[in-house]
């Protein structure tokens, strides 16, 4: 089997959401049998904290306890090389798990350490649209590794790469929980582009704001949408009959963004705008995963993915409230359809192998 090194983020941004794409890396490519570290560095984009404490200890902590409870062994490194910091192994050590690895899998462009050239392989990883990521320039996303890996359809912005698609992998059982009841709420996304610069069916981002106001009177589930506090959206939802939850709550820890997956009854998105431009994110694949009914606004996905079933699209306002009752009426039928898509298409049984035999020496491809 194949040494693998993954860097990222996630020691840094302990987010529910981010430590849950990195997990199902991490787990996935341990429990296929290669050999796994993570490894994050500060960079050079990110200025140590005010109060000094330049590692972060909170996330360490974190990290390394969900893999212990997940029964992974993986060690966890963090390098300040500007400070001269190593934790989780010695430099020594460092330098030859990173010498002797087969592949640097690096998530989001993480890994600005000069030491990133010694693994036979590089790989970067582009999962999510990341504002703040693009804010830094094309500098922040390197530009010297072997391959590219996109969830985007369309990641020319990116830089002039070949970028090969993918798809995001989950560890089911990682979301197991109770079975999807009609009494739960129904999560609804929708972009942030427009929740921030305003909703209008000629942005392609989403319903009116009249029609999103209308909603819960068309539907017999109540809608249920995480916010900013305070925010001038939340105020008009509430008053129309939406439930509103604190963003930042919801995205607290890897339990708080489970808890919120598992306690709806389905998922209404109507992510798929301009900004969002990403084939299937991981918060979908793990929504898949929990039992959960997805219904997207993408009707692309009927080109490649098995949809009808716990997978449902529609095209306009009046397609997606038909899709949400029809779920309703019948529950466990679109929520065992639902496990069966992540299963069948993004159980990192399926999506990993395919990834490590583009992205592995050849001599390991096979193996992989």
């Amino acid at each position: 089997m194949a040494s693998i090194v993954v860097s990222g983020d996630v020691l840094r941004r302990p987010r529910g959401s981010n430590v849950a794409v990195h997990l199902a890396y991490l787990i996935g490519l341990r429990k296929l049998g290669h050999e796994v570290a993570y490894l994050e560095d500060r960079g050079p984009f990110v200025e140590p904290p005010p109060d000094g404490h330049v590692v972060p200890r909170e996330g360490l902590m974190l990290l390394r306890d969900l893999l212990r409870r997940c029964r992974v062994d993986i060690p966890v490194v963090w390098v300040d090389a500007d400070a001269g910091l190593v934790g989780g192994m010695v430099w020594q050590q460092l330098r030859r798990r990173l010498r002797e690895a087969d592949l640097l899998l690096d998530i989001g462009g993480h890994c600005f350490l000069e030491e990133r050239s010694l693994p036979r392989r590089r790989a970067l990883l582009d999962i999510e649209p990341r504002p703040d990521l693009r804010a830094l320039g094309p500098a922040a996303r390197q530009s010297d590794h072997d391959l590219y890996f996109s969830n985007r359809r369309d990641p020319d912005d990116l830089g002039a790469a070949e970028w090969l698609p993918t798809i995001p992998p989950v560890v089911p059982r990682l979301w197991y929980g109770p079975p999807a009841r009609a009494e739960l709420p129904l999560k609804v996304l929708v972009g942030r582009g427009a929740r921030e610069g305003g909703l209008g069916p000629a942005r392609g981002e989403g319903p009116a704001m009249e029609q999103l106001l209308a909603l819960p009177a068309r539907l017999s589930p109540r809608p249920w949408m995480a916010l900013p506090d305070g925010s001038e959206l939340a105020q008009q939802l509430e008053a129309a009959g939406w439930s509103v939850r604190a963003e930042a709550a919801m995205d607290a820890s890897l339990s708080a963004h489970r808890t919120q997956l598992i306690g709806s009854q389905a998922c209404l998105s109507f992510r798929r705008g301009a900004e969002e431009g990403v084939w299937f994110t991981a918060h979908d694949a793990s929504f898949l995963a929990s039992g959960r009914p997805l219904i997207v606004n993408d009707t692309d996905l009927d080109c490649w993915l098995p949809t009808g079933n716990g997978l449902l699209t529609f095209s306009d306002l009046d397609g997606a409230v038909e899709a949400v009752e029809l779920v309703a009426r019948e529950l466990p039928r679109h929520a065992a359809g639902a496990r069966n898509v992540a299963e069948r298409v993004f159980h990192y049984k399926v999506v990993l192998p395919s990834l490590l035999g583009q992205a592995l020496p050849r001599h390991l491809q096979a193996v992989a």
